[in-house]
């Protein structure tokens, strides 16, 4: 019975929790943060961190991340007190718990604050098992990085070395946020205590625990992988969010997935914090005060505030009885009807979606003739490549820093001369076994002149080697007649620039794996073709923005289809993907299923410019 209440309680917290973070403190912090991001310059890449190299950017980013701890802590100490407070059969209002919640927030000050933000706002998001937050839902480790580390049996085993620790620790530090709440431990108290708990309790309570947890585990893994899209964010819900609804088909399905998926986790949350009060409570721990225990002039203060707070939530209702707000209401929807169809023109696509096979695809050894030609063959638009100098000169197919991980070297590709490199044997994890040379970008267009298949070229130049990479990019591509078949692309503006000033006929872009702040703020002041970003940077406000402005968007790498389906959905331009079959296969169903579709640019490959 305590237990239906205590989850009735909750879901009622949480969503006036959600709604009141999503549209009114989440807009704040954000524009806090845009505000000084503004000022300081957007930085991509890898110098994101610079932005809060001075002393204003050092205070505001721990100001924001501290405030992220208390919303956190917040929210999960208003949970577990509701789960208390029912178990132990006491009557309260919701507002009577969520205003002592508030007394808690002392507990997260000094060092305590310091450890206990990244407990709350990294280490809970990373495990995201047992607990769930409205602030910080999840934290992810960027896929690009993973899968880079997953071509190496050491970056497999350090992959293996961070997850035992991060639930070694998470399960460790597991009744941290009910201690803190319901015994008023401060963090570090809190962490030794639960540690010692896990000693004292008995072996079937902590298979117990473990299997909740487990099924906990099981629960979401499984949906994970019924529903594999990425799901919406926080600044999803912004103030574009009608216009979302009205003209993205990815949008309203999101969404529904989004509140499914939020009412099981606060479902499961419940059940979690029922259970872990309840061994609390086994070990005499873990009753829950319905009010703060403040005397002096704290009990003076917060007398005051419960008064004047109560007669003005009664004025508030007063106001909303009366008839006018009733006759106001309708004239409202019809005017927020009126803007969002104004709103809900969609410019067109810029041109017909690209399928982009990554380093040539997984048809050969990365970056070879091989994969480049196996994907001509599966009917890729264009195949993506990585050039970089050697010490002679030549640009060569090569992606990483060095040659450790596809030939067993040191060096780098630019220590070592064409001749001497293209001696080297390579191979990569997806093709044990086999070997292959390295090519040259000069061989690459000779090969591909027979081809219908374009490439998408990102030069990725040594330090201090922008402008030649550039220029030796530029004479093979004009030598072999390619420009008209040819994307360019780099992390590196200046190198890009190179290439824009000498052939502004070239279709070039922006490529880009992080950003401080919004990136479509100010990435339209580059005037690049289109803009090549990283699957964590892909938003709704991203895309909308992006066609607002007649900018292609390609998300690079894409391994699920029913993700790239979804970015399809969403308005992207197009996929680089290692797995050419499957974007075709995605690509044509989607062409399928919207025929008709107007682009503004209906020729074969990019878009010509004047």
């Amino acid at each position: 019975m305590w237990s239906g209440k205590a989850l009735g309680k909750i879901l009622r917290f949480e969503l006036l929790w959600k709604l009141v973070f999503l549209f009114i403190i989440n807009p704040l912090l954000r524009g806090a943060y845009h505000a000084y991001v503004s000022t300081a310059g957007l930085r991509f890449n890898g110098g994101v961190l610079w932005t809060f190299a001075s002393l204003q950017g050092a205070v505001l980013f721990l100001a924001l991340f501290c405030a992220a701890a208390w919303l956190v802590f917040y929210e999960y100490s208003v949970i577990i007190r509701v789960a208390a407070l029912c178990r132990q059969g006491e009557d309260f209002t919701l507002g009577e718990v969520m205003g002592a919640a508030l007394w808690d927030l002392s507990l997260l000050r000094g060092w305590s604050l310091a450890i206990g933000s990244l407990y709350y706002v990294l280490l809970l998001p990373l495990a995201c098992v047992g607990y769930v937050s409205t602030i910080v839902p999840q934290v992810a480790i960027p896929w690009f990085v993973f899968g880079e580390m997953q071509k190496t049996p050491l970056g497999m085993a350090g992959i293996v070395a961070i997850y035992v620790v991060l639930y070694g620790v998470h399960l460790l530090l597991l009744f941290v946020p009910v201690l803190m709440t319901l015994e008023h431990r401060r963090f570090g108290q809190a962490a030794g205590e639960s540690v010692r708990l896990w000693r004292r309790m008995e072996w079937t309570d902590r298979l117990a625990m473990l299997a909740v947890l487990a099924l906990w585990y099981q629960l979401f893994t499984e949906a994970a992988r019924y529903w594999r899209r990425n799901l919406l964010g926080n600044d999803d819900f912004d103030g574009n969010f009608f216009q979302y609804l009205l003209i993205s088909e990815a949008f309203r399905k999101d969404l529904v997935c989004w509140v499914l998926l939020t009412l099981v986790q606060t479902i499961a949350m419940a059940g979690v914090i029922c259970f872990l009060a309840a061994l609390l409570d086994k070990h005499g721990a873990g009753r829950a005060a319905l009010q703060p225990a403040w005397s002096g002039d704290g009990a003076v203060l917060w007398e005051i505030f419960s008064r004047r707070r109560d007669a003005w939530a009664g004025r508030w209702r007063q106001r909303l009885a009366r008839r006018r707000w009733r006759t106001g209401i309708p004239a409202i929807c019809l005017a927020l009807a009126a803007v969002l169809l104004l709103s809900a023109e969609r410019p067109l696509p810029v041109h017909r979606p690209f399928a982009i096979a990554h380093r040539g695809g997984e048809g050969g050894i990365e970056n070879t003739l091989e994969a480049l030609e196996a994907a001509a063959r599966q009917g890729m638009d264009y195949g993506e490549i990585d050039v970089q100098l050697t010490a002679d000169g030549v640009p060569v197919l090569f992606h990483d820093g060095s040659l450790t991980r596809m030939a067993g070297r040191g060096e780098s590709v630019g220590e070592l001369t064409w001749e001497e490199l293209r001696q080297i044997p390579v191979t990569d994890y997806a093709h044990p076994g086999e070997t292959a040379r390295i090519p040259s970008l000069e061989e690459t267009l000779a090969a591909m002149a027979g081809e219908d298949m374009g490439l998408l070229i990102e030069l990725k130049p040594a330090a201090g080697g922008s402008e030649a990479l550039a220029d030796a990019v530029i004479a093979l591509v004009e030598r072999y007649d390619f420009g008209d078949r040819a994307m360019f692309m780099s992390l590196d503006y200046l190198c890009l620039m190179t290439v824009m000033e000498r052939h502004p006929e070239w279709w070039a872009g922006f490529c880009a794996y992080g950003a401080a702040g919004d990136i479509d703020d100010a990435v339209w002041r580059y005037q690049v073709d289109f803009l090549a970003v990283e699957e964590a940077l892909v938003s709704n406000r991203l895309v909308t923005r992006a066609r607002e402005v007649d900018l292609p968007v390609y998300v690079w790498s894409v391994y699920d289809g029913e993700k790239m389906l979804q970015y399809l959905e969403m308005g992207v331009s197009g996929i680089i993907t290692d797995y050419p079959e499957e974007i075709r296969r995605v690509l044509d169903g989607y062409l399928a299923s919207h025929p008709g579709q107007p682009y503004q640019w209906t020729g074969a490959g990019v878009p010509g410019k004047e």
